[in-house]
Formats: C-alpha cells, sequence, structure tokens
C-alpha cells in the first residue's frame, strides 16, 4: 500500500484520447468512487482543462 507522500508525488497516469471530440468551452464532471489524496481528481482534471474545458466539478462517494 502506497503511502500518502507517494500518493502525492504520482506522475500523471492518464492522457486524454480527444479524436473527434471537441471540449473547448465544456462542463464537466467527475466521479471517483474514493477520496483519498484528491491527486487522481487533479490528474484527471488537468488533461480535461488543457484538452480546452472550461468548468470541472468533482464528486466523491466516500472520503
Amino acid at each position: 500500500m502506497k503511502t500518502r507522500r507517494e500518493r502525492l508525488q504520482t506522475t500523471q497516469p492518464f492522457c486524454l484520447v480527444t479524436e473527434n471530440l471537441d471540449l473547448t468551452g465544456q462542463r464537466i464532471c467527475i466521479v471517483d468512487d474514493v477520496y483519498t489524496t484528491g491527486r487522481t481528481l487533479r490528474h484527471a482534471s488537468s488533461c480535461l482543462y488543457e484538452s480546452g474545458a472550461t468548468q470541472i466539478c468533482t464528486v466523491t462517494l466516500a472520503r
């Protein structure tokens, strides 16, 4: 099991395949099952913002 520090230092595990997908100006909601450090949501949000999304909200089921 990873420590909190190890989780916070993870490299970007996501990439966004935007073939025929335009996210410019889009508002997106990300749903995550468990919030540990928030790193997963930050990594995912980063990909979406870089692809043109203007607003991202997140919902987590458990902490």
